[in-house]
C-alpha cells in the first residue's frame, strides 16, 4: 500500500492560481485557475471557501480530479474571509471572519452541498493581517 501525499497551494493576494506540489519530486504543477480571486480563504482538502474581496467571498469550490475544474459546492450564509476552518468527519466549520458582524459565528458547511448555522464562538476570530 502507497499513500501519496501532496501539497494542494491556492489563492493569495490578487490570485486566482492553484497548484498541486509533491514534495517527494519536489515539482508542482499548475491547476485550472479559480473563477475569482482567493486570498484569505479557506483550504480544507479540495474545499476551498470564502476569501477577501474577490468575489468568493459567499461561496465554496471543490476540485474535481476526474473533470480536472473547480465547481461551485456550496453557497455560505456569511461572506467569509480572513476566518479560520476545522474540519471534521460530520463536514467543515467556518468560523469568525474580517466582518466585525461575523466574528463570533460559525456555519457549518455539509459535503451533502448544504450550509447551516452553527454555534456562536465566545470572542472575536479572525486572521490578522
Amino acid at each position: 500500500q502507497f499513500t501519496f501525499l501532496v501539497v494542494l497551494i491556492t489563492g493569495g493576494s490578487k490570485r486566482k492560481s492553484a497548484e498541486i506540489y509533491n514534495p517527494v519530486t519536489r515539482k508542482s504543477c499548475s491547476l485550472p485557475q479559480f473563477s475569482e480571486v482567493r486570498a484569505g480563504h479557506s483550504q480544507d482538502g479540495a474545499l476551498t471557501c470564502g476569501g477577501d474581496g474577490g468575489g468568493g467571498e459567499k461561496t465554496c469550490v471543490k476540485w474535481s480530479p476526474v473533470s480536472g475544474t473547480w465547481n461551485q459546492s456550496h453557497t455560505l450564509r456569511e461572506a467569509r474571509g480572513a476566518h479560520l476552518s476545522w474540519e471534521t468527519e460530520s463536514g467543515v466549520y467556518l468560523l469568525g471572519g474580517y466582518d466585525t458582524a461575523i466574528r463570533r459565528t460559525s456555519e457549518k458547511v455539509n459535503a451533502d452541498g448544504s450550509v447551516e448555522k452553527s454555534f456562536d464562538l465566545k470572542y472575536d476570530t479572525r486572521l490578522s493581517f
